[in-house]
């Protein structure tokens, strides 16, 4: 499997979610990634979706996490 580039917050919110496969695990690590980089992805505001710099930060913290994307 090759993987793609995540192109916003809301890309890889989608990919975080179909990974877990359960709402309130994808709550609670939403939740810890909101507390540890401001950035809420279950609703991202429209400025910070497409904002590069911080989709890769996210993605930065789930990788810490163990989840990479």
């Amino acid at each position: 499997m090759v993987a793609t580039a995540v192109s916003s917050l809301t890309d890889l919110a989608n990919r975080v979610e179909r990974h877990l496969n359960n709402p309130a695990s994808f709550k609670a690590i939403s939740t810890r990634v909101l507390l540890r980089t401001g950035v809420n992805m279950r609703e991202p505001k429209p400025a910070q979706n497409q904002d590069t710099g911080l989709v890769a930060k996210v993605a930065a913290v789930l990788a810490e996490m163990g989840y990479k994307f």
